[in-house]
């Protein structure tokens, strides 16, 4: 069946003839262990913690980095299979056709982690934007009028913010207010003669 890891159905996550980097190991980890659970598939023990196992080819071959052709072992393991020990090289080509005729698709799986670091991306860029137009409209308002009332204040940013970039929430804005407002920042909080909330410029900036 090994001859299997040359059909081009098999998706592959890195087939080039070279080592796995570090990034490559950390984002495939997450998969092994869902397909495959926690523990080593040569021994059966489950690892302590998630710097023990190893991210081994189950051919011997390390340039076939293919999702079928990898597996979490121990590093003992990993060695007496390398060295010939039967029970391990038997399991380890049982295994190797079980990742080809299985159903557990890779593909699936990191288009949904892609999907998710998308969202996570998007999320950055529209709270960035939402942050800089909050500054910018705290610090053109002050200028003009010396203070601004909170409670308008927080509406009216996040008006703004929905007709620049469709996005802007209460929340948000009153997050990026905080943040505008902290003792290191160059506005402040603080009550008019009347006991309402304004903004203003912080006197020691």
């Amino acid at each position: 069946m090994k001859k299997s890891l040359s059909d081009s159905r098999i998706p592959r996550y890195n087939s080039m003839a070279k080592r796995l980097t570090f990034p490559e190991k950390k984002r495939l980890l997450p998969f092994l262990i869902k397909r495959d659970g926690f523990k080593c598939y040569l021994c059966g023990i489950k690892f302590k913690n998630l710097k023990e196992p190893i991210i081994e080819h189950l051919d011997n071959d390390w340039r076939e980095n293919n999702w079928d052709n990898l597996a979490l072992a121990h590093q003992s393991c990993n060695i007496k299979k390398a060295n010939g020990f039967d029970d391990y090289v038997n399991i380890a080509d049982n295994k190797l056709e079980e990742n080809i005729n299985g159903i557990f698709v890779g593909e699936t799986f990191f288009e949904k982690e892609e999907s998710k670091d998308k969202e996570t991306s998007t999320e950055i860029t529209i709270s960035n934007k939402c942050y800089e137009i909050t500054e910018g409209y705290l610090t053109d308002e002050i200028l003009k009028n010396g203070w601004i009332p909170y409670k308008e204040t927080v509406p009216e940013i996040v008006y703004l913010c929905r007709q620049k970039i469709q996005h802007g929430s209460i929340q948000s804005i009153r997050s990026h207010i905080q943040t505008l407002t902290t003792k290191l920042s160059p506005f402040e909080i603080t009550k008019n003669k009347k006991g309402k909330k304004i903004i203003r410029k912080r006197k020691t900036f």
